[in-house]
């Protein structure tokens, strides 16, 4: 079943071309990485050689996720499971199209879960697991045959790396009527157990630049509750449309805790970088 929902996502231009993967999700819809849609022009191959126009229905960088939309692709659809209960030592398959190899699996154990640089900062499953270039957007299942992450690319050590299903149904809910602080932040490590959120620019007219905040100001938690992930601060704008809230943060240079409170505003304009 899980291969069978594992399709080739092929793209390109007339100067570019590529092939990655993609995993089907619902009756024509796709998440691939954000990093294998390129070029003017996608297709969509299925398992069993259907092969379908593909366009992109919404795509965020900063997550290197992508959903395509793909009419009349004949594979089934495999349901996301929960990241959260993945435990170091749990046994997990990899799917995808590497070096040209279509539907190659490959299967190892979790390795560990924590921020990932090269995801923004955001929370990664690191795998023992063999990938190669081919199978970035593919699925990461545990044995039960539960989707729990996004294959992404190869890292140092030989561990592969991939996206938490619980970031996955994130990107899935978000819409641009979603709340926004207005602000592009990087993370940034505070001391050993503590992770804040520098702000890189302020979006003009948004809630941060309205409440005063600066660039160089670091974000470390809001309504009493400390950040770790960017994905901790994206939560707190998807959920607080519209509300007010009491954001604690430290001004540039300075080692004082600072609070602020502001009203979220409906745009889209969180970023990472």
């Amino acid at each position: 079943m899980l291969r069978r929902s594992t399709v080739e996502v092929l793209s390109g231009s007339e100067r570019i071309s590529g092939a990655g993967t993609g995993t089907v999700i619902t009756e024509g819809q796709v998440v691939t990485n954000a990093h294998v849609v390129r070029g003017a022009s996608l297709t969509v191959a299925s398992w069993e050689g259907d092969r379908r126009p593909a366009s992109v229905l919404k795509i965020d960088h900063s997550r290197d996720l992508a959903l395509l939309s793909v009419q009349g692709l004949r594979a089934p659809a495999s349901p996301l499971g929960d990241s959260n209960a993945l435990r170091p030592g749990t046994p997990v398959v990899a799917v995808g199209n590497p070096l040209g190899f279509v539907g190659a699996v490959s299967s190892g154990i979790v390795h560990s879960l924590g921020v990932a640089l090269p995801m923004g900062g955001r929370t990664g499953i690191y795998a023992d697991l063999r990938l190669a270039p081919g199978n970035s957007g593919g699925p990461l299942a545990d044995f039960n045959g539960q989707i729990v992450g996004i294959n992404t690319m190869m890292i140092s050590g030989g561990l592969a790396l991939a996206i938490p299903s619980r970031t996955v149904q994130m990107f899935l809910r978000r819409s641009r009527s979603g709340a926004s602080l207005g602000v592009v932040v990087r993370p940034i490590s505070l001391d050993a157990k503590a992770t804040g959120m520098m702000i890189l620019e302020l979006i003009p007219g948004g809630a941060a630049e309205r409440a005063s905040l600066l660039p160089g100001d670091v974000l470390i938690g809001a309504n009493g509750t400390r950040f770790r992930t960017v994905e901790d601060l994206e939560s707190l704008t998807e959920e607080s449309v519209g509300a007010v809230v009491i954001v604690e943060f430290y001004r540039a240079g300075q080692r004082t805790r600072r609070r602020v409170a502001l009203r979220l505003q409906r745009k889209p304009d969180l970023s990472a970088a």
